[in-house]
């Protein structure tokens, strides 16, 4: 019986490095474009990831706040790594991340899941979701680990 090694003390900037080289695999069009991500796109994924981790796992997948802003959850260290790009794809074409093997693996089912969703759909999804609403209400605006594990956790766990 093989054990898993499930790691999670990341940096959301860890995190996202893996999560853009999956993005960047996909191509577009005639398979020359690679498609990337945007850092709007890439916020939601992260926070639907640390979600998963949260709820099924039990532990978060990275130590930053995810902060509840205008167009849903922010990572903002790494929001502010890749304003630059605007709304322009971030691509790399190499995993920078150092992130075990097994955590790799359940990114991978997270992007299959999250991935092909637009960003402005993901916007949406995580502002109808309790966790959203009630930090966006909040002076901190942080969205707390407890309550994303609390709305999540029921509709992972089925």
């Amino acid at each position: 019986m093989t054990t898993r090694t499930i790691k999670t003390s990341y940096t959301a900037e860890n995190v996202a490095k893996y999560l853009i080289y999956l993005a960047s695999q996909a191509f577009v069009g005639d398979n020359k474009e690679r498609e990337g991500i945007t850092n709007l796109k890439l916020q939601k994924v992260l926070y639907f990831a640390q979600a998963y981790y949260l709820s099924k796992i039990g532990k978060p997948l990275f130590s930053d706040n995810i902060e509840a802003w205008e167009y849903g959850p922010v990572i903002p260290d790494v929001y502010h790594k890749f304003k630059s790009k605007g709304s322009n794809p971030i691509i790399c074409e190499e995993d920078k991340s150092s992130l075990s093997d097994d955590d790799k693996e359940i990114l991978k089912k997270v992007w299959g899941t999250f991935g092909g969703y637009s960003a402005s759909k993901l916007v949406d999804i995580a502002h109808a979701h309790t966790p959203w609403k009630e930090a966006n209400k909040s002076a901190s605006k942080v969205i707390s680990h407890k309550a994303i594990k609390e709305y999540y956790a029921p509709l992972l766990n089925k």
